[in-house]
């Protein structure tokens, strides 16, 4: 493990950017990023022991227990770790089983790392519209976000073909305007309660202005961990 490595938390509604801003940091900066979701597809697409639990119980309605989650990452993370100077963690922890499990771990396992955590602040109606315009890589392996907005940074260069592998883009089901609304309301519930956790802990939740263009979120960040 690299006496020096950092880690992430990214914490910011369905369409805050906090996603993007992480592809930003693995292309940029040479970063690594961890979101459970694309770890859940990539170890049930893999036939792996524990993609074939996670399918079975996300095929059963259920949610994948906190220990079983925090074990796929644990694994992840050991691997990473030698590779990359920073690890950022898009989405994860989701619960606050996952933020107890995850601050032991990192006491447990790296504790000569640093953990910060990033907060990017945008109003709902905001979302609404960034998230109903989000087109996603259908590839199991690669995911990458882009926008159908005019105005948007992360259009397609070929409308409907994921730049990175040529894959057609998607409109996730989850996208849907009321879904959206839902989305937004079960994430505010459990964001309170993980953001309170943190800084009972110590750490301090910083602040980055989710409006602002996202090359200008990115400098900003930049910005601040290189302080």
């Amino acid at each position: 493990m690299k006496a020096d490595s950092r880690f992430f938390l990214f914490f910011g509604s369905p369409g805050a950017g906090k996603g993007t801003l992480a592809q930003m940091c693995v292309e940029r900066l040479g970063w690594a990023q961890l979101s459970t979701g694309d770890l859940f597809r990539k170890h049930i697409a893999e036939g792996t022991s524990i993609g074939k639990h996670i399918d079975f119980v996300i095929k059963s309605g259920k949610l994948v227990d906190d220990t079983v989650v925090m074990n796929m990452v644990s694994e992840w993370m050991q691997e990473k770790i030698s590779e990359v100077d920073a690890i950022i963690f898009d989405g994860f922890p989701r619960t606050l089983p996952q933020a107890q499990l995850f601050t032991d771990l990192i006491k447990e396992k790296f504790s000569q790392s640093s953990l910060r955590v990033f907060e990017l602040e945008v109003e709902s109606e905001l979302v609404i519209k960034r998230l109903s315009s989000r087109r996603v890589c259908s590839a199991k392996n690669c995911q990458t976000v882009f926008s159908v907005s005019p105005d948007s940074e992360r259009q397609a260069a070929v409308p409907g073909i994921c730049d990175r592998c040529g894959s057609k883009l998607i409109q996730r089901a989850d996208d849907a305007d009321e879904t959206i609304r839902t989305r937004l309301t079960v994430y505010h519930k459990h964001a309170n309660e993980l953001l309170n956790f943190f800084k009972k802990s110590g750490v301090q939740i910083e602040k980055l202005d989710g409006y602002k263009p996202l090359d200008e979120v990115f400098e900003n960040f930049v910005a601040l961990v290189s302080e």
